[in-house]
């Protein structure tokens, strides 16, 4: 259970620093989303490690949850 919860916890992490890291200014604007990679490109790097690892991450946390509810469906199907 103390892993789910650390698993949880790095995803809002790295969608946090997502969120901190990719330049988005207010009001929007598409040319900004596309000229902002060349111009912060670094930030634009780190956005995109932790876009990829929150993902990795969210796979194998929902790939754990879907894993143990087949268990305990499995698990109440056999008592019957």
């Amino acid at each position: 259970m103390l892993r789910i919860i650390w698993r949880l916890f790095f995803i809002l992490l790295c969608g946090y620093l997502l969120i901190e890291w990719f330049p988005i200014s207010y009001p929007f604007h598409f040319a900004d989303i596309l000229v902002g990679p060349i111009i912060y490109p670094l930030e634009f790097f780190a956005a995109s490690l932790a876009f990829f690892f929150g993902l990795i991450v969210s796979l194998q946390l929902f790939q754990e949850i879907f894993q143990l509810t087949k268990k305990i469906v499995k698990k109440k199907r056999s008592k019957r």
